[in-house]
Protein backbone atom coordinates (compact mmCIF):
# COMPACT_ATOMS: atom_id res chain seq x y z
CA UNK A 1 0.00 0.00 0.00
CA UNK A 2 1.07 3.56 -0.84
CA UNK A 3 0.43 6.19 1.73
CA UNK A 4 1.27 10.08 1.01
CA UNK A 5 2.76 12.14 3.34
CA UNK A 6 2.23 16.47 3.09
CA UNK A 7 4.72 18.57 4.11
CA UNK A 8 3.78 22.63 3.76
CA UNK A 9 7.21 24.86 2.45
CA UNK A 10 5.65 28.10 2.40
CA UNK A 11 6.86 30.69 -1.17
CA UNK A 12 10.27 30.33 -2.90
CA UNK A 13 11.76 32.14 -5.90
CA UNK A 14 12.88 28.48 -6.72
CA UNK A 15 9.45 26.93 -6.46
CA UNK A 16 7.82 29.72 -8.23
CA UNK A 17 10.15 29.16 -11.05
CA UNK A 18 9.45 25.63 -11.13
CA UNK A 19 6.07 25.71 -11.04
CA UNK A 20 5.79 28.43 -14.08
CA UNK A 21 8.05 26.49 -16.23
CA UNK A 22 5.29 23.17 -15.38
CA UNK A 23 2.74 25.32 -16.51
CA UNK A 24 4.16 26.99 -19.51
CA UNK A 25 4.71 23.05 -20.26
CA UNK A 26 1.00 22.60 -19.83
CA UNK A 27 0.21 25.16 -21.55
CA UNK A 28 2.44 24.22 -24.62
CA UNK A 29 1.04 20.43 -24.87
CA UNK A 30 -2.80 21.45 -24.42
CA UNK A 31 -2.59 24.33 -27.13
CA UNK A 32 -0.74 22.30 -29.63
CA UNK A 33 -3.18 18.87 -29.14
CA UNK A 34 -5.95 21.12 -29.96
CA UNK A 35 -4.56 22.53 -32.86
CA UNK A 36 -3.91 19.53 -34.39
CA UNK A 37 -7.46 18.67 -33.61
CA UNK A 38 -8.96 21.42 -34.91
CA UNK A 39 -6.76 22.00 -38.25
CA UNK A 40 -6.02 18.26 -39.15
CA UNK A 41 -8.45 16.65 -37.24
CA UNK A 42 -5.72 14.41 -35.35
CA UNK A 43 -5.80 13.61 -31.88
CA UNK A 44 -2.07 13.55 -30.93
CA UNK A 45 -1.15 10.59 -28.39
CA UNK A 46 0.92 10.97 -24.73
CA UNK A 47 3.92 9.78 -26.45
CA UNK A 48 3.98 11.81 -29.51
CA UNK A 49 3.71 15.06 -27.40
CA UNK A 50 6.19 14.19 -25.27
CA UNK A 51 8.65 13.48 -28.13
CA UNK A 52 7.65 17.12 -29.55
CA UNK A 53 7.84 19.21 -26.05
CA UNK A 54 9.05 17.47 -23.26
CA UNK A 55 12.56 15.79 -24.58
CA UNK A 56 15.11 18.46 -23.63
CA UNK A 57 13.24 21.17 -22.01
CA UNK A 58 14.76 23.61 -20.10
CA UNK A 59 14.12 23.96 -16.20
CA UNK A 60 12.96 20.87 -15.35
CA UNK A 61 14.18 17.09 -14.83
CA UNK A 62 12.91 14.99 -17.98
CA UNK A 63 10.54 12.66 -15.95
CA UNK A 64 9.35 16.09 -13.98
CA UNK A 65 8.67 17.27 -17.88
CA UNK A 66 7.07 14.43 -18.79
CA UNK A 67 4.90 14.08 -15.88
CA UNK A 68 3.65 16.75 -17.11
CA UNK A 69 2.37 15.33 -20.41
CA UNK A 70 0.81 12.50 -18.45
CA UNK A 71 -1.60 14.93 -16.25
CA UNK A 72 -2.95 16.55 -19.58
CA UNK A 73 -3.54 13.45 -20.89
CA UNK A 74 -5.12 11.74 -17.74
CA UNK A 75 -7.86 14.60 -17.40
CA UNK A 76 -8.03 13.78 -21.32
CA UNK A 77 -8.79 10.60 -21.05
CA UNK A 78 -11.33 11.44 -18.13
CA UNK A 79 -13.03 13.59 -19.80
CA UNK A 80 -13.71 11.30 -22.75
CA UNK A 81 -14.65 8.27 -20.86
CA UNK A 82 -17.44 10.64 -19.57
CA UNK A 83 -18.29 11.61 -23.03
CA UNK A 84 -18.42 8.31 -24.30
CA UNK A 85 -20.69 7.24 -21.33
CA UNK A 86 -22.90 10.28 -21.87
CA UNK A 87 -22.55 11.69 -19.03
CA UNK A 88 -20.56 15.03 -19.23
CA UNK A 89 -23.17 17.65 -19.23
CA UNK A 90 -21.44 20.74 -18.11
CA UNK A 91 -17.88 19.05 -18.52
CA UNK A 92 -15.40 20.47 -20.86
CA UNK A 93 -12.12 18.79 -21.69
CA UNK A 94 -8.72 20.22 -20.38
CA UNK A 95 -8.14 23.17 -22.62
CA UNK A 96 -6.78 26.40 -20.82
CA UNK A 97 -3.21 27.36 -20.51
CA UNK A 98 -2.05 27.51 -17.10
CA UNK A 99 0.34 30.05 -15.48
CA UNK A 100 1.71 27.64 -12.45
CA UNK A 101 1.20 24.12 -12.54
CA UNK A 102 2.56 21.24 -10.05
CA UNK A 103 5.91 20.04 -10.46
CA UNK A 104 6.21 16.07 -10.06
CA UNK A 105 9.33 13.96 -9.50
CA UNK A 106 9.57 10.14 -10.23
CA UNK A 107 11.91 7.70 -8.44
CA UNK A 108 15.29 8.33 -10.36
CA UNK A 109 14.87 12.34 -9.51
CA UNK A 110 15.25 11.57 -5.44
CA UNK A 111 17.65 10.99 -3.26
CA UNK A 112 17.87 10.88 0.61
CA UNK A 113 21.15 11.81 1.21
CA UNK A 114 22.44 10.49 4.90
CA UNK A 115 21.87 13.70 6.89
CA UNK A 116 17.97 13.66 6.18
CA UNK A 117 17.75 16.29 3.30
CA UNK A 118 15.31 15.09 0.02
CA UNK A 119 17.16 15.81 -3.03
CA UNK A 120 15.22 16.43 -5.96
CA UNK A 121 16.74 16.84 -9.39
CA UNK A 122 16.03 20.01 -11.73
CA UNK A 123 17.70 18.56 -14.50
CA UNK A 124 21.55 18.83 -15.87
CA UNK A 125 22.59 22.68 -15.05
CA UNK A 126 19.98 23.51 -13.16
CA UNK A 127 20.01 23.81 -9.45
CA UNK A 128 18.17 20.78 -7.19
CA UNK A 129 15.34 21.75 -4.60
CA UNK A 130 16.40 20.65 -1.08
CA UNK A 131 14.22 19.73 1.62
CA UNK A 132 14.52 18.55 5.38
CA UNK A 133 12.37 15.40 5.38
CA UNK A 134 11.48 14.13 8.70
CA UNK A 135 11.07 10.36 7.40
CA UNK A 136 14.30 7.91 7.10
CA UNK A 137 12.22 6.42 4.18
CA UNK A 138 13.29 7.64 0.45
CA UNK A 139 9.60 8.09 -1.54
CA UNK A 140 8.63 6.33 -4.66
CA UNK A 141 7.06 9.79 -5.96
CA UNK A 142 7.55 13.62 -5.45
CA UNK A 143 4.94 16.02 -5.91
CA UNK A 144 4.72 20.15 -5.00
CA UNK A 145 2.04 22.43 -5.56
CA UNK A 146 -0.39 24.94 -4.29
CA UNK A 147 -2.56 24.14 -1.52
CA UNK A 148 -4.36 27.59 -1.92
CA UNK A 149 -1.95 29.42 0.47
CA UNK A 150 1.20 28.13 -0.05
CA UNK A 151 3.53 25.12 -1.79
CA UNK A 152 2.66 21.68 -0.03
CA UNK A 153 4.81 18.71 -0.18
CA UNK A 154 3.25 15.25 -1.50
CA UNK A 155 5.13 12.44 -1.30
CA UNK A 156 4.34 8.60 -1.70
CA UNK A 157 5.72 5.88 0.21
CA UNK A 158 5.24 2.17 0.43
CA UNK A 159 3.96 0.81 3.65
CA UNK A 160 3.89 -2.52 4.78
CA UNK A 161 0.23 -3.95 6.04
CA UNK A 162 2.29 -5.46 9.11
CA UNK A 163 -0.31 -5.41 11.56
CA UNK A 164 -1.96 -8.50 13.10
CA UNK A 165 -5.60 -9.30 13.96
CA UNK A 166 -6.36 -10.01 17.32
CA UNK A 167 -9.43 -12.15 15.91
CA UNK A 168 -11.56 -13.41 13.33
CA UNK A 169 -14.89 -11.67 13.43
CA UNK A 170 -16.78 -10.26 10.92
CA UNK A 171 -18.00 -6.67 11.36
CA UNK A 172 -20.57 -5.25 9.20
CA UNK A 173 -20.81 -1.01 8.45
CA UNK A 174 -23.04 0.80 7.44
CA UNK A 175 -21.99 4.44 6.15
CA UNK A 176 -25.03 7.04 6.92
CA UNK A 177 -25.49 10.70 6.93
CA UNK A 178 -26.80 11.05 10.47
CA UNK A 179 -24.57 8.38 11.66
CA UNK A 180 -21.02 8.50 9.96
CA UNK A 181 -21.15 4.72 10.61
CA UNK A 182 -23.18 1.91 11.89
CA UNK A 183 -21.21 -0.95 13.55
CA UNK A 184 -22.02 -4.62 14.53
CA UNK A 185 -20.73 -7.77 15.17
CA UNK A 186 -21.97 -11.10 16.36
CA UNK A 187 -22.31 -9.97 19.75
CA UNK A 188 -21.75 -6.31 19.88
CA UNK A 189 -22.96 -2.88 18.01
CA UNK A 190 -21.59 0.64 17.50
CA UNK A 191 -23.04 3.91 15.79
CA UNK A 192 -20.56 6.57 15.37
CA UNK A 193 -22.46 9.81 15.47
CA UNK A 194 -22.24 12.58 12.65
CA UNK A 195 -24.31 15.10 13.93
CA UNK A 196 -21.00 17.43 14.44
CA UNK A 197 -20.28 16.93 10.78
CA UNK A 198 -23.72 17.92 9.77
CA UNK A 199 -22.93 20.65 12.03
CA UNK A 200 -19.74 22.08 9.96
CA UNK A 201 -21.61 21.70 7.13
CA UNK A 202 -24.24 23.79 7.85
CA UNK A 203 -21.97 26.47 8.74
CA UNK A 204 -20.02 25.97 5.37
CA UNK A 205 -23.21 26.29 3.77
CA UNK A 206 -23.81 29.73 5.84
CA UNK A 207 -21.09 30.98 5.19
CA UNK A 208 -21.08 30.28 1.05
CA UNK A 209 -24.27 31.87 1.18
CA UNK A 210 -23.36 35.13 3.36
CA UNK A 211 -20.31 35.81 1.33
CA UNK A 212 -21.67 34.81 -1.72
CA UNK A 213 -24.39 37.55 -1.19
CA UNK A 214 -21.83 40.52 -0.63
CA UNK A 215 -19.91 39.44 -3.21
CA UNK A 216 -22.67 39.90 -5.97
CA UNK A 217 -23.02 43.37 -4.57
CA UNK A 218 -19.54 44.22 -5.97
CA UNK A 219 -17.95 45.23 -9.06
CA UNK A 220 -16.46 42.15 -10.44
CA UNK A 221 -12.54 42.27 -10.12
CA UNK A 222 -12.80 45.33 -8.38
CA UNK A 223 -10.64 45.59 -4.76
CA UNK A 224 -13.74 44.41 -2.61
CA UNK A 225 -14.74 42.02 -4.76
CA UNK A 226 -11.02 40.39 -4.71
CA UNK A 227 -10.60 41.14 -0.51
CA UNK A 228 -14.11 39.46 0.14
CA UNK A 229 -12.92 36.51 -2.53
CA UNK A 230 -10.21 35.71 -0.59
CA UNK A 231 -11.96 35.84 2.60
CA UNK A 232 -14.27 33.36 1.30
CA UNK A 233 -11.43 30.91 0.37
CA UNK A 234 -10.12 31.69 4.24
CA UNK A 235 -13.16 30.62 5.73
CA UNK A 236 -14.16 28.00 3.57
CA UNK A 237 -10.65 26.36 3.45
CA UNK A 238 -10.72 26.35 7.37
CA UNK A 239 -14.28 24.74 7.75
CA UNK A 240 -12.96 21.77 5.27
CA UNK A 241 -9.85 21.34 7.08
CA UNK A 242 -12.32 20.71 10.15
CA UNK A 243 -13.89 18.71 8.25
CA UNK A 244 -11.00 16.12 7.24
CA UNK A 245 -9.86 16.34 10.91
CA UNK A 246 -13.24 14.85 11.87
CA UNK A 247 -13.43 12.49 9.48
CA UNK A 248 -10.11 11.21 10.06
CA UNK A 249 -10.50 10.92 13.97
CA UNK A 250 -13.92 9.19 13.87
CA UNK A 251 -12.42 6.70 11.50
CA UNK A 252 -9.26 6.02 13.50
CA UNK A 253 -11.22 5.73 17.32
CA UNK A 254 -13.62 3.48 15.09
CA UNK A 255 -10.96 1.02 13.57
CA UNK A 256 -9.17 1.15 17.36
CA UNK A 257 -12.23 -0.12 18.79
CA UNK A 258 -12.92 -2.87 16.29
CA UNK A 259 -9.06 -4.40 16.54
CA UNK A 260 -9.53 -4.10 20.11
CA UNK A 261 -12.52 -6.20 19.65
CA UNK A 262 -10.75 -8.85 18.15
CA UNK A 263 -12.23 -7.97 14.75
CA UNK A 264 -10.11 -9.64 11.30
CA UNK A 265 -12.93 -8.93 8.26
CA UNK A 266 -14.18 -5.20 8.07
CA UNK A 267 -17.46 -5.08 5.31
CA UNK A 268 -18.46 -1.85 4.36
CA UNK A 269 -21.83 -1.07 2.37
CA UNK A 270 -21.33 -0.21 -0.75
CA UNK A 271 -23.44 3.79 -1.82
CA UNK A 272 -21.93 3.86 -5.84
CA UNK A 273 -24.18 5.67 -7.80
CA UNK A 274 -26.62 7.26 -4.95
CA UNK A 275 -26.20 10.41 -5.61
CA UNK A 276 -27.66 9.36 -9.45
CA UNK A 277 -31.17 10.35 -10.00
CA UNK A 278 -32.06 12.01 -6.57
CA UNK A 279 -35.16 14.11 -6.58
CA UNK A 280 -35.75 14.44 -2.26
CA UNK A 281 -36.18 18.40 -2.10
CA UNK A 282 -33.64 20.78 -2.35
CA UNK A 283 -32.15 20.30 0.99
CA UNK A 284 -32.14 16.72 1.24
CA UNK A 285 -30.44 16.49 -1.89
CA UNK A 286 -27.71 19.34 -0.70
CA UNK A 287 -27.15 16.99 2.00
CA UNK A 288 -26.84 13.50 0.05
CA UNK A 289 -24.40 15.42 -2.14
CA UNK A 290 -22.36 16.75 0.67
CA UNK A 291 -22.44 13.29 2.01
CA UNK A 292 -18.96 12.39 2.68
CA UNK A 293 -19.35 8.46 2.72
CA UNK A 294 -16.73 7.97 0.15
CA UNK A 295 -14.45 9.89 2.30
CA UNK A 296 -15.07 8.02 4.82
CA UNK A 297 -15.53 4.56 4.01
CA UNK A 298 -11.97 5.60 1.78
CA UNK A 299 -10.23 6.09 5.54
CA UNK A 300 -12.02 2.98 7.47
CA UNK A 301 -10.72 0.60 4.16
CA UNK A 302 -6.79 1.78 4.45
CA UNK A 303 -6.36 2.34 7.80
CA UNK A 304 -8.01 -1.29 8.57
CA UNK A 305 -5.60 -2.64 6.56
CA UNK A 306 -2.87 -1.26 8.49
CA UNK A 307 -3.86 -3.15 10.94
CA UNK A 308 -3.91 -5.87 9.22
CA UNK A 309 -7.38 -6.42 8.65
CA UNK A 310 -9.32 -7.56 5.47
CA UNK A 311 -11.89 -5.09 3.85
CA UNK A 312 -14.56 -6.14 1.43
CA UNK A 313 -17.26 -4.38 0.04
CA UNK A 314 -20.72 -5.51 -0.15
CA UNK A 315 -24.15 -3.89 -2.20
CA UNK A 316 -26.04 -2.04 0.63
CA UNK A 317 -29.00 -3.13 -1.66
CA UNK A 318 -32.58 -3.01 0.72
CA UNK A 319 -30.04 -3.69 3.49
CA UNK A 320 -31.95 -1.10 5.96
CA UNK A 321 -35.24 -2.73 4.91
CA UNK A 322 -34.55 -6.35 5.48
CA UNK A 323 -35.52 -7.63 8.83
CA UNK A 324 -32.35 -9.51 10.19
CA UNK A 325 -34.92 -12.02 11.71
CA UNK A 326 -37.36 -13.26 9.87
CA UNK A 327 -36.18 -11.83 6.69
CA UNK A 328 -39.38 -9.73 5.69
CA UNK A 329 -38.80 -6.57 4.05
CA UNK A 330 -40.43 -2.76 4.62
CA UNK A 331 -39.40 0.51 5.12
CA UNK A 332 -39.27 1.57 8.23
CA UNK A 333 -40.51 5.09 9.61
CA UNK A 334 -38.03 6.83 11.61
CA UNK A 335 -35.08 5.42 13.30
CA UNK A 336 -36.14 2.04 14.64
CA UNK A 337 -37.19 -0.86 12.76
CA UNK A 338 -39.97 -2.53 14.04
CA UNK A 339 -40.76 -5.75 12.00
CA UNK A 340 -44.44 -7.78 12.19
CA UNK A 341 -42.67 -10.55 13.58
CA UNK A 342 -41.85 -8.96 16.56
CA UNK A 343 -38.42 -7.68 16.13
CA UNK A 344 -36.89 -4.38 16.99
CA UNK A 345 -33.80 -2.35 16.54
CA UNK A 346 -31.68 0.78 14.98
CA UNK A 347 -32.48 1.45 11.52
CA UNK A 348 -28.65 1.78 10.99
CA UNK A 349 -27.74 -1.32 12.96
CA UNK A 350 -29.91 -3.26 11.30
CA UNK A 351 -28.48 -2.52 7.76
CA UNK A 352 -25.10 -2.93 8.97
CA UNK A 353 -26.28 -6.60 10.64
CA UNK A 354 -27.59 -6.93 7.16
CA UNK A 355 -24.53 -6.21 5.05
CA UNK A 356 -22.28 -8.67 7.42
CA UNK A 357 -24.79 -11.62 6.85
CA UNK A 358 -24.60 -10.66 3.01
CA UNK A 359 -21.29 -11.10 2.90
CA UNK A 360 -20.96 -14.32 5.01
CA UNK A 361 -23.54 -15.64 2.12
CA UNK A 362 -25.21 -18.00 5.57
CA UNK A 363 -27.72 -17.39 8.09
CA UNK A 364 -26.31 -15.84 11.76
CA UNK A 365 -24.26 -18.62 13.63
CA UNK A 366 -25.93 -20.64 16.63
CA UNK A 367 -26.08 -18.23 19.80
CA UNK A 368 -26.49 -15.45 17.93
CA UNK A 369 -28.64 -12.23 19.25
CA UNK A 370 -30.27 -12.36 16.65
CA UNK A 371 -31.04 -16.24 15.87
CA UNK A 372 -31.72 -19.48 18.17
CA UNK A 373 -30.84 -22.68 16.78
CA UNK A 374 -33.66 -24.81 16.23
CA UNK A 375 -35.90 -22.29 17.40
CA UNK A 376 -36.23 -20.28 13.79
CA UNK A 377 -35.83 -16.66 14.02
CA UNK A 378 -35.65 -14.72 16.91
CA UNK A 379 -38.41 -12.55 18.17
CA UNK A 380 -36.30 -9.44 20.32
CA UNK A 381 -35.43 -6.44 20.34
CA UNK A 382 -31.39 -5.54 19.22
CA UNK A 383 -29.99 -4.33 22.10
CA UNK A 384 -29.18 -0.38 22.19
CA UNK A 385 -25.54 0.40 20.46
CA UNK A 386 -22.78 2.35 21.89
CA UNK A 387 -21.97 5.32 21.00
CA UNK A 388 -18.59 7.01 19.70
CA UNK A 389 -18.53 10.78 19.34
CA UNK A 390 -16.02 13.29 18.10
CA UNK A 391 -13.90 15.40 20.58
CA UNK A 392 -11.85 18.30 19.11
CA UNK A 393 -8.57 17.29 20.89
CA UNK A 394 -8.47 13.16 20.10
CA UNK A 395 -4.76 12.50 20.66
CA UNK A 396 -2.43 9.29 18.94
CA UNK A 397 -1.29 6.54 21.35
CA UNK A 398 1.97 8.00 22.91
CA UNK A 399 3.72 5.23 22.60
CA UNK A 400 3.13 5.85 18.38
CA UNK A 401 3.47 9.43 18.71
CA UNK A 402 7.19 9.95 17.78
CA UNK A 403 6.66 7.43 14.52
CA UNK A 404 7.27 9.55 10.87
CA UNK A 405 5.55 7.42 8.83
CA UNK A 406 1.74 7.14 8.63
CA UNK A 407 1.30 5.88 11.99
CA UNK A 408 0.22 2.40 11.01
CA UNK A 409 0.41 1.52 14.69
CA UNK A 410 -1.43 4.69 15.41
CA UNK A 411 -4.79 3.88 13.47
CA UNK A 412 -5.23 1.08 16.00
CA UNK A 413 -3.96 2.96 19.01
CA UNK A 414 -5.38 5.04 21.40
CA UNK A 415 -9.05 6.49 20.22
CA UNK A 416 -7.24 10.08 19.51
CA UNK A 417 -5.13 12.02 16.98
CA UNK A 418 -4.99 10.28 13.54
CA UNK A 419 -2.58 11.26 10.84
CA UNK A 420 -3.61 14.73 9.56
CA UNK A 421 -4.79 16.15 12.49
CA UNK A 422 -1.89 18.57 12.26
CA UNK A 423 -0.11 17.19 15.78
CA UNK A 424 3.84 16.68 15.15
CA UNK A 425 6.28 14.49 16.16
CA UNK A 426 9.59 15.78 17.94
CA UNK A 427 11.41 14.71 14.14
CA UNK A 428 8.82 16.41 12.34
CA UNK A 429 9.67 18.98 13.89
CA UNK A 430 12.89 19.58 11.50
CA UNK A 431 13.13 22.86 9.43
CA UNK A 432 11.92 22.64 5.93
CA UNK A 433 11.69 25.50 2.47
CA UNK A 434 9.31 26.81 5.06
CA UNK A 435 8.54 25.02 8.12
CA UNK A 436 5.62 23.30 7.87
CA UNK A 437 3.21 20.48 9.20
CA UNK A 438 3.38 16.92 8.03
CA UNK A 439 0.31 14.85 7.35
CA UNK A 440 -0.62 11.80 5.77
CA UNK A 441 -3.51 10.41 3.69
CA UNK A 442 -4.01 7.18 1.54
CA UNK A 443 -3.23 7.02 -2.29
Amino acid sequence: MYLTRKLKLGRTDQLDALARRAGDLWSTVAKWHWRFVDRQGYWLSKGQSQTMHCKGYEGLHSQSAQAVADSFYDSLQSWRKKRDSGNYEGLRPPYKQKRYFKIQWKSSAIKLRDDGVLRLSNGRGNDPALINWPSGQEPKRVEIGWDGDRYELRCQQKVEEDGEPKGSKTAGIDVGEIHLAAVYTEDESWTVNGRELRSLRRQQNRTKKKLDSKIDQKEYGSRKWKRLARAKDRQLRKTRNQIKDLLHKQSTRLLKTLHERRVGTVVVGDLTGIRESIGYGSKANQKLHQWAYGEFARMIEYKARLCGMTVERVGEAYTSQECPSCGNRHKPHGREYICGCGFEGHRDLVGAANIRQKYLGQDEPEGSPLRVAGEGPKRSVMASPTGVRYRPHMRCNPATVGKTSTEPKGSCGQAGRPVGSGQRSPQENLPALAGGEVKASET
